[in-house]
């Protein structure tokens, strides 16, 4: 089988704008949990996110951040006309790509990879129905209703991301909820291991940290009703709901044939991936973690490893009371009670939601990077119905391989494995 390697990544999180934002963040141990300072979240019950760079986000941000695109200057002025800066993810989208873009080395000559990207699925601009919102509530008697566009294409940040690359291969959306950033990479790299593509551009970026997007997830009750630092405490025993987050990360995945007749520096090897679906309930997870544990069991087949070769494990872990035990149950039952390091970055940059999968896979490279597994933000103390090994505070381990959890909303769940470069 042909094996699929990851030779360039990039992120945009709460940490900052860039892989090393990432990693240092993470390598601190610290925490993003703040007051929300995009929009006036006075109204709402949850007044806490993890934002990407406050209320400064705008043309002249992304400008600095990208730097000369040379000739895709006219691409950009086109989208800006068109609107898609009122779309927070698709900046995040295309900084993350450039920077997975660069780091790979890629160039006119790679214009034939395809693309597979995880986005929101929204209608509108979600930032418009700000006007509107009176009690955490939309008013639709105020005025202001009319200026909203329900035709913000799904694949808007796609489409801005191919363009300004001019990809020609194929590209595809997965809008399958919080497992689509997993979901995505897991699709690239099968587009490699069947020879359909060799080189791959995939990720996901999302952002619903604003006045819908909160609106609509405390109506589901998944926010923690507290607006503290330590807002969100995967697997901890007090844990009472998930932190909003923001951002995105994309990866260069070709074929490990190419990367290496090109030189390419391999970050990764895409080694397994397992996807399965709860068909239960539309937001909440299967109890017994049954189809999570088919999902990681799937994964390591393809991989021919064992539970014993995984060396650490980045959990969905969203600090919610019933994924978190539904989770560590799917754990225990493939590897053992404890038997495997675990640790969720949800309490340092939130939840990323479609996003959440690709920013977590990319955390899952520190330990390949510098030897560093990630901790638990605001993880205190073990719920002993979770049985499983949580890493408090960033831990150092040389380990071979990892395996990323990403389940979501509709009962939707992906496993990757990643190992370490040969």
């Amino acid at each position: 089988m042909t094996r699929a390697v990851i030779t360039g990544v990039g992120a945009v999180s709460a940490f900052g704008v860039g892989v090393p934002a990432l990693f240092d963040g993470l390598a601190d141990g610290r925490s993003c949990i703040a007051p929300i300072r995009s929009f006036d979240a006075a109204a709402f019950d949850t007044r806490v996110a993890c934002e990407v760079a406050g209320g400064g986000i705008g043309r002249d941000w992304l400008r600095a951040h990208l730097g000369d695109l040379g000739d895709a200057e006219t691409v950009l002025n086109g989208y800006e006309r068109a609107g898609a800066w009122r779309d927070r993810k698709c900046m995040f989208a295309l900084l993350a790509a450039v920077e997975a873009w660069r780091m790979a080395g890629c160039g006119q000559g790679d214009d034939e990879a395809s693309m597979v990207m995880a986005l929101g699925l929204e209608q509108a601009f979600l930032d418009d129905f700000g006007p509107m919102f009176s009690g955490q509530a939309i008013d639709w008697s105020v005025g202001g209703h009319a200026g909203i566009r329900f035709r913000s294409d799904v694949d808007l940040g796609a489409r801005l991301v191919g363009d300004v690359f001019g990809l020609y291969g194929q590209t595809i959306v997965n809008a399958s909820a919080c497992a689509a950033g997993g979901l995505a990479i897991a699709h690239a790299a099968s587009l490699i291991e069947r020879g359909s593509a060799s080189i791959v551009l995939c990720g996901g970026a999302d952002s619903m940290v604003n006045p819908f997007g909160l609106g609509g997830m405390s109506r589901l009750g998944a926010p923690s009703p507290r607006n503290d630092s330590d807002a969100c405490r995967p697997f901890d025993l007090r844990r009472d709901g998930l932190v909003i987050g923001e951002g995105a990360a994309m990866f260069v995945i070709e074929s490990e044939q190419r990367a290496a007749s090109r030189g390419a520096r391999v970050l990764a090897r895409v080694l397994g991936h397992g996807s399965t679906q709860d068909a239960y309930r539309v937001t909440a997870p299967r109890p017994d973690g049954a189809a999570a544990q088919r999902a990681m069991e799937l994964a390591l087949g393809r991989a021919q490893l064992a539970p014993r070769d995984i060396g650490y494990i980045n959990a969905h872990g969203t600090g919610t009371p019933l994924n978190d035990v539904a989770e560590a149950r799917a754990i225990a039952a493939v590897f053992g009670p404890g038997a495997v390091p675990v640790s969720s970055i949800k309490g340092a940059i939130g939840h990323l939601m479609a996003a959440s999968g690709a920013i977590e896979a990319a955390a899952c490279l520190l330990a390949f990077e510098h030897n560093l597994l990630p901790g638990t933000a605001n993880h205190r103390d073990l719920d002993p119905q979770c049985e499983v090994d949580v890493i408090r505070a960033p831990r150092a381990a040389a380990v071979d391989a990892v395996l990323s959890n990403s389940f979501g909303f509709g009962g939707q769940n992906v496993s990757l494995i990643l190992g370490r470069p040969a």
